[in-house]
């Protein structure tokens, strides 16, 4: 198969998508695959051919892709919608921005090119955490109580309670998000979320243990605990080697293992998500009950990441992963 990885793009987390995209690269080659990693937003030389099943002459066009600085203004250039055409699937190993939110999705579908993860209405609604919020909670699937403030109102509006947690409404990587533990902290978090979305949640900070359980094939496949070193799971604790201690299996017992899946299963049908995702949760301290925080569409593929150690518990190597994330697409 020919295969198109898009890494980059032009949120905050782009990075981070370059190591996914790396990663995926490699293990499609791997698996027999060629494959270009491409920049979205990248000119193209028509006299280079991108595809390769050598993984070193991928990773070193990409590289030189990305020093050229020849980039459009958009989040998807014509050149790479055109090569795009050209392949049998589209991995989007991006995070963030247009590249999770449904917008890329939305152009790749009117062109029929067929793309990994979930539907363009689908990740519009999981990436905005004020809709996804609103689902759960008529999904009847427990959230934390939450405020929103949008930038140009007049006044802040009362947290639930404090500690609360301040952070940018479609923003991933815990990008913009800060712990607020009282009034005279408020202004300066809600300052720091607005830098990186015009609308801003003020969420009840759960006190308990940290997880994430992980959806492959639309079937929860394993559960993970997150100790980071921080007093939250924030960017340092997320891609830093040593910052944070991700424990797959989770050392919780049976029936809460099976209830933090059915957490998962039910937000990632909820959203109407597609073959995987990754829902992290709190478990309370006060009421042993598991609070969903948000669901990822695409979930990070670096070497530190929760789905690849989640599958390799389910018995998948990287190389296995990444095709097994190309079972279900999108086009038409």
């Amino acid at each position: 198969m020919k295969i198109i990885v898009l890494a980059g793009g032009n949120s905050p987390e782009s990075g981070v998508s370059v190591c996914s995209g790396l990663a995926v690269a490699k293990a499609l080659c791997l698996a027999g695959c060629k494959v270009a990693l491409l920049h979205p937003s990248q000119f193209l030389d028509r006299n280079t051919d991108y595809f390769s099943d050598n993984f070193s002459v991928v990773s070193e066009i990409f590289s030189d892709s990305l020093n050229s600085g020849n980039f459009s203004g958009y989040y998807i250039s014509f050149d790479v919608l055109s090569y795009c055409r050209k392949c049998d699937r589209v991995f989007l190993a991006l995070h963030g921005g247009d590249g999770e939110n449904g917008r890329l999705q939305a152009v790749l579908r009117t062109y029929g090119i067929n793309f990994t993860g979930s539907s363009p209405e689908a990740c519009f609604v999981a990436m905005d955490k004020v809709r996804s919020k609103q689902i759960y909670e008529y999904a009847g699937i427990l959230t934390p109580l939450f405020t929103v403030f949008k930038k140009g109102q007049h006044s802040l509006p009362v947290p639930p309670r404090y500690p609360c947690v301040i952070k940018p409404a479609d923003g991933g990587s815990s990008f913009g998000v800060t712990i607020a533990y009282n009034p005279s902290m408020l202004v300066s978090a809600v300052d720091r979320a607005l830098e990186f979305c015009d609308t801003v949640i003020m969420e009840e900070k759960i006190t308990g243990r940290e997880f994430s359980c992980s959806i492959l094939n639309d079937q929860p496949v394993a559960v993970t605990e997150i100790i980071p070193k921080n007093s939250f799971f924030d960017y340092e604790s997320k891609y830093i080697s040593g910052a944070a201690r991700e424990i797959t299996p989770a050392p919780i017992s049976d029936i809460l293992t099976h209830k933090a899946m059915s957490v998962a299963l039910r937000a990632h049908k909820a959203l109407g998500l597609s073959n995987f995702s990754r829902t992290d949760m709190i478990l309370s301290e006060k009421s042993n009950l598991f609070y969903t925080l948000e669901t990822n569409t695409l979930p990070g593929m670096t070497e530190t990441s929760i789905l690849p150690a989640a599958a390799a518990y389910a018995g998948y190597d990287f190389p296995s992963l990444c095709l097994a994330m190309m079972t279900k697409q999108h086009s038409n």
